[in-house]
């Protein structure tokens, strides 16, 4: 525990001492926008063709390895643009280093030129997702020309992680949940649906995507997978996938993050409040076991094992509840066997 103080004390005499020049220049435009009645997947499309045919000075580019995300640049400004899932909707978060008029600019002329309902994005919870997905963003490099504050906390979340990896020592791993048919309503915030339909093997297959309620959204998304056989012919059903968020993942993550300190969403306060949440956090949070408790009961529902070799009635439908990491959500690939003999391997 000294370490823990001793680590929290240089991290105080870092802050002070960069507070002139990390503060001075630090992003702080933050934007949110929602276009109303168009997806996602229709935006992204328009988008992309209208900057392909667009001859002009400045420019609208997509960012590298980063998805529906832009770097807008003229002479005079340069902002960041990600488009996410708002259901039927888009929202749209930019983060610009330059003067920027949050209610007429570029982007929002183009929309509204385009005949496009743009508005301001009012969910609290999407922005403060987003907000960390910039600041990840950033801090790998991956925006080009913005600066942000470093991440001065890194000593302290080292140590913090050390504490916890000790804590965990003995303590005897969950056990994967096989998989059981949940029909429950969820009740959380559903950002995107989208459909595929096999015509040959009749699978029929809805996905939504929801943005959980606990600090787990930063890193995982849950999702919902129906299918409908809609064949004459009963079927057996395999799910895999590359890449999913288990259980163990998920509040791993968590705990260490809930003892993580963030710049984040105190910089606008800076000092006296940051110095105040610093010595809180850390004395409060090691560890804060109703708060994980709150993830582990949340993200249980969506961490059972896979399907296999799930009997599919004709004209019935199952469900499948999983959690995809955000920074590369892989498909699920469904190998479908019918009475007669015939099988059909479908991803989506």
């Amino acid at each position: 525990m000294k370490k823990i103080f001793k680590l929290l004390v240089l991290f105080l005499l870092i802050i002070f001492a960069n507070s002139n020049t990390v503060f001075a220049d630090i992003t702080k435009n933050f934007y949110g926008y929602q276009v109303k009645n168009v997806n996602i997947r229709q935006l992204t499309n328009e988008i992309n063709t209208a900057i392909e045919e667009y001859q002009g000075n400045d420019k609208f580019l997509p960012l590298k390895d980063v998805s529906n995300a832009y770097i807008y640049t003229d002479p005079n400004c340069t902002y960041f643009v990600r488009l996410y899932p708002a259901k039927q909707h888009t929202n749209i978060y930019v983060v610009a280093n330059e003067k920027y008029n949050v209610e007429k600019n570029e982007m929002t002329e183009m929309f509204k030129q385009s005949g496009y309902k743009i508005v301001q994005l009012e969910d609290k919870d999407a922005l403060k997702e987003y907000k960390f997905d910039f600041f990840t963003l950033a801090r790998k490099n991956k925006l080009g020309n913005f600066y942000i504050s470093p991440d001065l906390v890194k000593p302290l979340k080292t140590g913090m992680k050390k504490l916890n990896n000790k804590m965990a020592e003995g303590n005897k791993k969950t056990s994967v949940f096989p998989y059981t048919p949940d029909t429950e309503p969820i009740d959380l915030d559903c950002v995107d649906i989208s459909s595929y339909y096999d015509e040959t093997s009749k699978i029929s297959i809805i996905q939504r995507e929801y943005r959980l309620k606990q600090k787990e959204n930063k890193y995982v998304h849950a999702f919902e997978y129906i299918l409908v056989n809609k064949n004459t012919s009963k079927a057996t059903v395999t799910a895999t996938s590359e890449r999913l968020a288990g259980l163990k993942d998920v509040t791993t993550e968590s705990f260490v993050d809930l003892d993580r300190l963030d710049l984040i969403d105190t910089v606008g306060t800076f000092p006296p409040v940051l110095v105040l949440t610093a010595g809180t956090s850390v004395l409060c949070s090691v560890p804060n076991w109703v708060r994980l408790a709150r993830i582990t009961a949340e993200s249980k529902r969506f961490t059972n094992a896979l399907p296999v070799n799930y009997e599919l009635k004709p004209k019935a439908n199952m469900r499948i509840l999983v959690l995809k990491y955000k920074d590369d959500p892989k498909p699920l690939k469904f190998n479908v066997k019918f009475a007669d003999g015939t099988e059909y391997n479908l991803s989506f």
